[in-house]
Parts: structure tokens; sequence; C-alpha cells
């Protein structure tokens, strides 16, 4: 719905000032284009529709991979490539082998692989303003996904562009031999490779705003094209010659560079760009309207990406306005991204104008020709390089520095519409436009209204994330007067032998819990209920003190001395253990049980009684049917409205007489798909249904949302409980 608005709004835009001007070239030529590109949308949303699928199948499927497209972490292989059956999908291929890996980590050529396993719909995404891979991959004609183990692997001869992604695969052992972090800026500055261990630097120079200085772009393409012509210029070759070269040499690098969305803009735009040199009746052409119409022809969805908004809205704002002085433009662009980086990351730095007046110049002069030259003499002089990654070193540690500076800024995401408005009118009060004072200051207060309605909102929320097979519930007053979390969340680790162990997982506090978190301008926590010791519940613990500032952490009494817990959370955090004869002060939860200092156990959990919204709440972790029965017996008065059922609906927990006394008017399961437990458990599910207690699980719903004003508030779900149906 919000590309469908924006879609709408730009089309009304660009007619009206069309039939304005009565330029009725263009209005043809432009209703053209726009029949090209829907057309186009037009066959994706049916190669997609007819291509999707709304069962899980077993299957045998053969995929090709390019050598300089496997990505291996552990023993498990995912990427996107197209099947023998002419479709393509997100793969999954687990290998069974050192021998099979060590046959993909030595690839030079293609690869084919024999896969068995499921064929499986995309999942949704399952929490608020989580990102939709579904959404994104159907914008790229992907609709399925497929599962499985490696049956049989083999090399492949190479064909055509095949040679270009050989070399490109060449590159990468080769600078990955290189010194750190030397390796890492080579791969990632010229061949647009991300590599895992450059994650701790990437995620600080995202917030200090500086992250489209660490991805292929014009920036990059500027220089190389630069250096191309100072050599070529230094042995006397003549001008046209020149320019042919760049021509021949750009599509190359663009293969051999990653042909990501921010590199293929800025390589259209410079092919255009000395075509015209060439050309004398292409003078006239806009480089980047005709960029943006070839790539929108090509791959509709790529307004979707971050990426591609970012670099076609910068591009836009540097060649349209005539800047006064450098600090001029880095302000001006900075204002011109910041809508759209709001919308996205909900966080921006209040040093990013600096930094990005320092780092501009410091990587089109320093760092970009660095690292090339590094790379070009890395056989020939060995002390070039250590010189290099010398001075790269003290590049991070100043990276680093920087980003622990205070100023990071939560504000929240920017809807659709109002990042639209934004973007717009910062463009013109940039611009120069009449009124541009009055415009100025309707932006200033667009900003501050919005920060004030994240910051301080009406009403309250009680949220069980969908966070897999574990726990993490949010609980926020009105005006954000209290801000609690129970539970973090996280992965139980099992022991397997080193070589299928993972490198990096996906951390589901980063994408989900922190995420929602910092999407509705919420950077803090005033206390943190940790329900007991287990991975699932305490696992993503560091994550959310690294991201949230955390100001106090409650637990069961006794847990407070395990290492599993302190070694994760910083000193200055204080810790507090606690029973069910302690009082939390300013806050309207209740500890019910522990009744005594234990090991942090599952017996041991913290149960959490409290009222909002006019519904009472009670928050069982994973406490077991013999303590639920002591809870009812210390109070056999006791009633709620909502109940979280303990232990993710096992049937070791949700006893019988437990949950008559509370008598609930509903009952939240938090529980992953297709878990190795069973959860839920079939003997639970019976009780409710013998009770007649109607229960949500996070597994058919996703996020669960009770939001409330005073005593009044209604469930939201992110999902409608059927789009999981095909798993059952």
């Amino acid at each position: 719905m919000a590309q469908l608005m924006w879609c709408n709004v730009l089309l009304l835009i660009l007619f009206l000032g069309i039939l304005y001007r009565r330029a009725w070239q263009t209005f043809c030529l432009t209703v053209i284009i726009l029949l090209m590109v829907g057309g186009n949308c037009a066959r994706i949303m049916k190669i997609a529709n007819h291509q999707r699928v709304q069962t899980a199948f077993e299957t045998e499927r053969t995929i090709r991979i390019l050598p300089d497209q496997i990505r291996i972490n552990g023993n498990r292989m995912r990427g996107v490539t197209r099947a023998d059956d002419g479709q393509q999908y997100i793969v999954t291929v687990t290998f069974s082998s050192r021998h099979q890996l060590n046959w993909l980590k030595y690839a030079r050529t293609p690869i084919q692989l024999k896969v068995r396993g499921t064929v499986e719909p995309l999942k949704p995404a399952t929490n608020e303003n989580q990102f939709d891979l579904q959404r994104f991959c159907y914008s790229q004609a992907v609709v399925r996904s497929l599962r499985g183990d490696c049956v049989s692997i083999k090399d492949l001869p190479m064909r055509n562009i095949d040679y270009l992604h050989y070399w490109r695969c060449r590159l990468l052992h080769y600078f990955r031999s290189f010194p750190q972090p030397l390796g890492l800026f080579c791969n990632r500055l010229l061949l647009g490779i991300n590599d895992e261990e450059f994650g701790e630097t990437l995620r600080q120079v995202k917030v200090l705003g500086i992250i489209h200085l660490f991805c292929l772009s014009g920036l990059h393409v500027t220089v190389l094209c630069n250096l191309i012509r100072r050599f070529l210029d230094a042995l006397n070759i003549p001008k046209e010659w020149i320019t042919g070269c760049q021509i021949i040499i750009l599509p190359i690098y663009w293969v051999i560079g990653g042909s990501s969305i921010s590199l293929t803009r800025a390589v259209l735009m410079m092919e255009l760009g000395l075509f015209a040199q060439l050309i004398p009746r292409l003078r006239h052409l806009d480089s980047w309207s005709l960029s943006l119409i070839i790539q929108l022809v090509i791959t509709p969805g790529i307004l979707l990406n971050l990426g591609g908004r970012l670099s076609y809205l910068l591009s836009f704002t540097l060649q349209r306005i005539k800047w006064q002085s450098k600090l001029h433009q880095t302000i001006g662009m900075t204002i011109v991204s910041l809508p759209v980086i709001l919308n996205a990351t909900y966080q921006v730095h209040l040093l990013t104008i600096v930094i990005n007046w320092l780092m501009i110049p410091l990587f089109s002069l320093v760092i970009t020709p660095l690292v090339l030259i590094c790379a070009l003499m890395g056989k020939v002089c060995p002390l070039v390089v250590l010189m290099g990654n010398g001075g790269l070193l003290y590049f991070q540690r100043v990276i680093q520095w920087l980003a622990n500076l205070p100023g990071t800024l939560v504000f929240g995401k920017l809807n659709t519409a109002l990042t639209f408005w934004l973007i717009i009118s910062s463009i013109l009060a940039i611009a120069g436009v009449k009124r541009r004072k009055l415009l100025r200051w309707i932006i200033i207060l667009t900003y501050a209204s919005t920060f004030i309605w994240y910051h301080y909102p009406l009403t309250g929320e009680v949220t069980f994330f969908d966070i897999g097979q574990g726990d993490s519930i949010l609980i926020r007053e009105p005006f954000n007067r209290r801000i609690m979390m129970i539970d973090t969340g996280g992965r139980p680790q099992f022991k397997v032998p080193h070589w299928k162990q993972a490198r990096y997982q996906d951390d589901d506090a980063q994408r989900i819990s922190v995420n929602y978190l910092k999407s509705k301008g919420i950077h803090h926590l005033d206390l943190l209920f940790l329900s007991h010791r287990d991975a699932d519940h305490i696992g993503n613990v560091a994550t959310i003190c690294r991201e949230l500032t955390v100001k106090k952490i409650v637990v069961p009494a006794g847990m407070e001395k395990l290492p599993k817990l302190t070694n994760q959370i910083p000193a200055n955090i204080k810790i507090l253990p606690m029973t069910n004869q302690f009082r939390l002060v300013n806050t309207k939860l209740q500890i019910l049980h522990p009744f005594g200092v234990g090991e942090g156990k599952n017996e041991d959990s913290l149960v959490l009684y409290g009222r909002f919204g006019g519904r009472t709440f009670i928050f069982s972790g994973d406490l077991g049917k013999a303590g639920e029965r002591q809870i009812v017996k210390e109070y056999p008065k006791i009633k709620a409205d909502i109940v979280k059922l303990g232990h993710h609906g096992s049937k070791t927990s949700s006893d019988e007489h437990y949950l008559r006394q509370l008598n609930p008017q509903l009952a939240i399961i938090s529980a992953g798909r297709q878990n190795r437990y069973g959860h839920p458990n079939q003997e639970t599910i019976t009780t409710l249904n013998q009770l007649q207690i109607p229960f949500w699980s996070t597994q058919d719903y996703g996020m669960i949302k009770y939001s409330y004003y005073h005593q009044k508030g209604k469930f939201k779900t992110t999902l409608k409980g059927d789009e999981f149906a095909w798993m059952h």
C-alpha cells in the first residue's frame, strides 16, 4: 500500500507538471515509458502469481552457482539462483561432509549442485516494521524457497560472462590473503563483497551515517575513471580513445564490482555521459533520468530498496542544485537524505554532517586510491601493503572512536507520506524557491511535532514479539513513563563438529525487538526482566544491552551469580535479584514467583502480574505445573484476563487448576514454527479447549499487540492467522 501511494503521488505530480507546461512531446514520451514500466511490472506479477506455491512439497532440483556468489556459513550455503526448472529460488543448502565444503571453498568455475529437499512459499514479515523479505523478493519475481541437502556436486565449464566471475572470484581470494583490515577494504570497496568479519565496522559507519562511502557507487566509479584517464593521458593516448576505453572498462567493472543497485546507477550515468562526449546528438540527454528509466524497465522494484532510493535521490540533488561550497553541499545532501534514512533506520547521528564533510574528501583523495594502489602493488611491493594496512587500522580506530561518541538520536519511523513530503520540501528549500524561510520553518515544525508524537505517545502497549522459539515481551506505559521488557529471546546452542559451526548468526533481537523499539522512538529500557537462565529467554541480552540503554535488570534470586548471565551484561548495569517478597517501585508489575532463592532454572522462573489498559496480565516464564499450583495456593483470589502460557505451551506447564482459577479471557503462546520440541503440546491445547479458553500463538499470528488508552484497549496481530497454514 505504501509503494502504491508513492507511485500515485509521483504520477499525479508528473502529469500536472507536464500539462501545466503543455509539453506534449514530453507527455507522450512519458506515457510510453510508463506503459513500458507498467507492462514489465505486470509481467513480473504474472510470473510471480504463476510460480507461487501454496503448500510445501518434496523435490529434487539442480542449481548452478557462480564461484564468486558462493557464501558459506558453517555447513550451509544460502543465495538466490535459478534451478533446472527455469524458476528462481532462495536456496538454503546443507552439506554433509567436509569434502563438499572444501570443493566449494576452492571453486573457481561454476558449480552444479543437486539438492534434495523441500520447496516452500516465502515467509512474510511476522513483526511490525520488520524487513519484509517476501515482498522484496516478489518485486524481483522470486516467490519460492528451496531447503535441502546437497546430493552431488560437480564443476561446470565456463561460458561468456562466467570468465568475469572467475576473475572476480580470483580477486576475492587474493584480497583475503592480505593482512586485515586491508583485505576487507579491498573486497568491500573494489568488489562490493560484504565479508562478515567487516560487520562491526559496518555497524559503526551505519551509526555515523556514512555507510554510502563503503558501498560501490558514483564516488568509486568517478575515482576509477579519473585514474584510467590520467594513466592513458600520461601515455599520450588520444582523448577519443580514452573515452572509448572507459566505455569498454565500465561494464566489465560493473560485473566485477558485484552489480549492486548504486553501482548500476553510477555506471549507467557515467556510460551515458561518455557516449554524449562521442556523439554530439546525445549531449542534451539527461543521464540521471535515462539511467532511472533503464533500471525501472529492467527492475521495477528498484525504488523499494533503500540503496536504490538513496542513490537516485542523492545523485539527483547533486546534479540539480547549484552548491555554494562543499560544506553547503554536504549539509544539503544530508538534509535531503534524512527523511529516507529515518523511514528505514529510525535514527540519525548528530555528527553526521560534520563527519560526512570530513570523510567524503578523505575517501575520494586517500582511502579509495590507497586501497586501489595496495591491490595493484600487493605482489610487487609487500611494504606498500603493510604501510597501507597500518593506515587503515588507524582509520578503523578513528571510526570506532567517532561511533562511540554520544550523539545518536533515535527518532522513530517516518511514515511514507511524511517521508515524501519532507524530501520534496527539503529539495525546494535548499534549491532557493520563493518563501523558502517559511518552508524551512514548516520542515522544522514537522520534525519537532513528529518527534514529540513518538517520544510522548498518548497510548500504551503490551506486545508479544514473534521472536521464534523463545519469549520477548514489551510493556510500554502512556507517554513512555515506564518502558519494560520481559526476556530477550535467543537461540539455544547445540554442540556440532567444528567444521559445521556457523561463523555468524542472524541476531533476532536486532532485527525484531530492537528494530521495533527504535521504530517507535524508544532507545532505553527502565527495567529488563529475565525470567530464568535458558538461552531462549536471555540469549539476546548482550544485544539488548548494546543497542539500548538498560537502567536495571531484574532476575530471580540466585540467578545473579551465574557467569552465563554476568558475562553478557556490562558492569554499569545494576542487577536486582528478586523473590515475591520484594516490591518494585514505580511500576505496575508485581512479582508472584519465585518464593525463595534458586539457580535460575525453570522452576525458579519469574512470574509477573500487572494491570494495563483495564485488563490484568500474567507472564509465566517457563514455570512448571507444580509452581503454578503454588501460585494459586499463595494467591487464592488471583484472576487474570490475559495469560502468557508457561514454557511455550509445553505439557509441563499450564496446569488445569491454575488456569481454572485465573479464568482468563485469552491465552498467549510464544513458540517457534516447526520447533523441535513440538510446542505447543496437544495436551495443553486440549486443556484450553476443555476450559473454553481461546488462545493465540505467535506461530500463527506473529507479533501480538495490545494497545490501550486509559482503561480501554484492543488487540492487533501482524498476521491474519492463516499465512503459515501450509506448515501444519
